[in-house]
């Protein structure tokens, strides 16, 4: 009897399965689609590559810009098409995210500022990697914004009250917000939502403006 129910459990669960598959995947699909577009229309590359992390995962994108900026972008998904999977990312608070990263271009960073959301354990331990021995030289404190609080690592305290500024005026959180004087580079991670590739955009538009100078010689 219970081999039974157990085979008649396996057929619905195995029916459902397929059912939710094609379903989450045509969502997710579109998604992807209308993020990429979003991006491409605030961007406006003129040329692109893009690279698949896998089916339905996401991917890496090297875009260069009009004015001689590079972009590099990754988006990665929430795996919304396996049923069994998904309550499992959803009770680790997985979710959708995107990096933007601008390397510019006329332009040069003055100087190092890092802010992280607290409770981004993740992200945290990436920065602290990437900056290894680089950590010791900037300043460290906690800041409380709107939108919670955030771990920020910088070398003038007058940064401290530009992240507040920008993380504030905006609608969506932001996860991590960088500049990188080695790379010569802004970038800023957020939940990835259709609608706000444009703040996001901005974000690193008044990042830029603030933390880096203008090296086109004057003629």
């Amino acid at each position: 009897m219970i081999e039974v129910i157990a085979f008649y459990v396996l057929i619905v669960v195995s029916v459902a399965s397929v059912v939710w598959y094609f379903r989450a995947r045509r969502k997710m699909l579109r998604f992807i689609k209308e993020f990429t577009d979003e991006l491409e229309r605030e961007l406006k590359p003129t040329d692109k590559e893009y690279v698949l992390l896998g089916y339905l995962v996401g991917y890496r994108a090297r875009y260069k810009l009009e004015d001689g900026k590079k972009a590099y972008v990754l988006l990665t998904t929430v795996p919304r098409h396996a049923l069994l999977y998904y309550p499992i990312a959803k009770a680790l608070r997985h979710e959708d995210r995107v990096t933007v990263m601008l390397e510019l271009a006329g332009r040069s960073v003055l100087r190092e500022l890092h802010a992280v959301k607290k409770n981004e354990p993740r992200i945290l331990k990436v920065l602290l990697r990437d900056l290894g021995s680089q950590t010791e030289k900037l300043s460290r404190t906690t800041i409380k914004t709107a939108k919670g609080d955030y771990e920020v690592f910088y070398e003038e305290p007058r940064d401290l009250d530009l992240i507040n500024k920008i993380i504030d005026s905006k609608t969506k959180p932001v996860i991590k917000l960088s500049a990188y004087k080695n790379l010569n580079a802004v970038e800023v991670v957020s939940k990835a939502e259709l609608g706000s590739v444009r703040e996001l955009i901005e974000c690193l538009r008044i990042l830029t403006k603030n933390i880096s100078r203008s090296v086109i010689p004057q003629r």
